[in-house]
């Protein structure tokens, strides 16, 4: 991504009553993580679809066993 649109993207991604969480960890490549409920996962796609970046969408599960 465009590290000049990171700021921008943030902002969007907030602004919807906190739809997701974005962590950068790189600026200068554009690298970012965007973590957000996988029902959140199709309004995700059309945001960075306007932006017009590549992305890869991966999965995180934690298993909580009761103790």
């Amino acid at each position: 991504m465009d590290p000049s649109q990171i700021a921008f993207l943030k902002f969007i991604l907030e602004g919807y009553d906190h739809l997701a969480t974005l962590t950068v960890h790189d600026a200068s490549q554009g690298i970012l993580q965007i973590s957000f409920y996988p029902t959140e996962e199709e309004i995700i796609k059309e945001i960075l679809k306007d932006f017009e970046i590549s992305y890869q969408i991966s999965s995180y599960h934690q298993n909580l066993k009761s103790q």
